[in-house]
């Protein structure tokens, strides 16, 4: 870590079940032996209506990342049929990223179906080093740090590794509404391969926050080619709740499938991938760009 800037490491909240208290202990006190200020929370005695809920709100509102310890203990609790949606809700509306931690093999509740988990299910003690790091590490993810050049070939780089094929990369110098296309391939139930084709923008803001242009933009090329089926947006920012709004009815009002990668998960995503902290936010990186 010596080549990469050193800031204010950030705060974590740990929320977990009573059965999984022994892994939670050690997952806590690894993050405080690291000077990451850790607070956590039993959820498991929790009822719709529990005072408790409001008294924490304020130091969750100060965490830079919610951890929630899954296991088949707190799978099942009340608190994740109950509150999931709202905190995560609440999360996304505070720039605070949410990250799933695997303790074990579990059912994954629906709500989570999009996240990527951080897999400490084969020993909470030989995972915590990569836990600690990929915390350690985030401070000096700065964004606007990067030229709009570096920025897409981090998101290039990140898409290859969550296992996506670049079929078509865009270098006119006018904007099209996208960057790249891009493959995903994966196995339906019944073991037949499926494919799946986007069309990638990726956007770094400076000062502001992701707006309908470029999503238009991207819904329109992605409508005009018959072989694209899904449209990806990667961007820096978060969007306004009038885009948000957009983009959960675009399927109906354009026909096309659009997922949006904001600021929020594109950190989350690298926590999966500290190799690209390195590499995109050293020290002479930052500097060069």
């Amino acid at each position: 870590m010596t080549h990469l800037e050193l800031k204010q490491k950030p705060q974590v909240f740990v929320s977990y079940a009573s059965a999984d208290e022994a892994a939670a202990k050690i997952i806590v006190e690894g993050l405080r032996s690291q000077d990451l200020v850790s607070y956590d929370l039993n959820i498991t005695g929790f009822r719709e209506g529990n005072p408790w809920t409001e008294s924490i709100r304020t130091t969750i509102s100060a965490s830079a990342y919610f951890l929630l310890l899954l296991s088949k203990d707190s799978v099942r609790s009340s608190w994740i049929a109950l509150e999931l949606e709202t905190v995560l809700k609440e999360l996304q509306s505070r720039d605070i990223t949410f990250l799933p931690v695997l303790l074990e093999d579990c059912p994954i509740p629906p709500l989570l179906a999009m996240y990527q988990c951080f897999d400490m299910s084969s020993g909470v003690e030989a995972n915590l080093e990569n836990l600690t790091e990929a915390l350690g590490l985030t401070p000096n993810i700065d964004f606007e740090k990067l030229s709009p050049q570096v920025f897409e070939q981090l998101v290039a780089d990140l898409l290859q590794k969550l296992g996506f094929i670049s079929l078509q990369l865009e270098t006119h110098p006018e904007d099209l509404g996208f960057d790249a296309v891009v493959e995903f391939r994966q196995k339906d139930p019944f073991g037949a391969e499926t494919r799946e084709i986007y069309a990638v923008e990726t956007k770094l803001y400076r000062h502001s926050r992701a707006d309908l242009q470029a999503l238009r933009k991207l819904a329109e090329y992605t409508k005009n080619d018959p072989k694209i089926n899904k449209a990806l947006l990667v961007t820096n920012g978060n969007l306004t709740s009038v885009a948000l709004d957009w983009v959960h009815d675009a399927p109906k009002t354009t026909g096309v499938p659009i997922r949006v990668v904001d600021g929020t998960e594109l950190k989350r995503l690298l926590l999966q991938n500290t190799d690209l902290v390195s590499k995109y936010f050293s020290t002479s990186l930052s500097n060069a760009s």
